[in-house]
């Protein structure tokens, strides 16, 4: 039901707009967190903040031994809020159906990450091998860090 949910937020451009109050998913390098934003539209600007809630996920997208990328896992009430402020620039109004801008978007949060990594933990001398990498017995550690206070900062093109 959940991955629905998200199917369903990805194709309708991460936003669904109701005047002035939008609510939109995120996939940042920290993680994902839904947020729900409050608008205020000038000339051809427009600037927005909003609060959000993080998405804490088990799953790990690698296993490259990443510390903080994709690692964001709330473990108490506060870790889970997310601060959101954008500025939109419309440089070209002409259009009706796409309005092509300059986007500025800033999130914040504090919370801890969790990692699931592979360390080694003894040798084996009873394997027959001549590679001694075969020897080695690995543990899968769960480990905690933070929290931390995450900035995150993007600029782009959109419409």
């Amino acid at each position: 039901m959940k991955y629905l949910i998200v199917m369903l937020f990805i194709l309708n451009t991460g936003n669904l707009l109701s005047q002035n109050i939008e609510l939109g998913f995120y996939s940042t390098g920290a993680g994902r967190n839904l947020t729900v934003s409050f608008s205020k539209n000038f000339d051809k600007t427009e600037l927005g903040v909003g609060l959000g809630f993080n998405i804490n996920s088990i799953k790990q997208p690698d296993d490259q031994d990443n510390i903080y990328h994709k690692r964001l896992y709330a473990t108490k009430a506060v870790h889970y809020l997310n601060f959101n402020a954008y500025y939109d620039y419309y440089f070209y109004n002409k259009w009706n159906c796409i309005k092509p801008l300059i986007f500025y978007d800033f999130q914040l949060k504090y919370s801890t990450t969790r990692t699931s990594m592979y360390i080694p933990h003894d040798y084996d001398s009873t394997i027959v091998s001549d590679d001694p990498a075969d020897k080695i017995l690995y543990v899968n550690r769960v480990e905690y860090f933070g929290p931390f206070l995450w900035i995150e900062n993007s600029i782009g093109l959109g419409f």
